[in-house]
């Protein structure tokens, strides 16, 4: 994932933002956006909670951001593409 869309996940679990998680694998999770923090692997893990269920999404793993509350910074992103 580039620093940029790194940065605008930063900021989206700075700010609670619910947003749709696409991986490669073709899953997808809606959740509002947490943290970002690494496993016990040491890889970069987005946390995202829905139903306060807690889920640890790799960031390599993600394609596409889709932020579902409104916003001045992003709306889709496509990464890791």
């Amino acid at each position: 994932m580039k620093c940029e869309h790194t940065d605008y996940l930063e900021l989206a679990c700075i700010k609670g933002f619910e947003l749709r998680v696409t991986t490669r694998e073709g899953k997808a999770f809606t959740g509002h956006a947490k943290d970002i923090i690494y496993d016990k692997q040491k890889c970069q893990c987005l946390i995202l909670v829905h139903n306060s269920e807690s889920l640890c999404i790799p960031l390599e793993a993600i394609i596409e951001l889709e932020a579902l509350t409104s916003n001045t910074y992003f709306t889709t992103l496509r990464v890791n593409g």
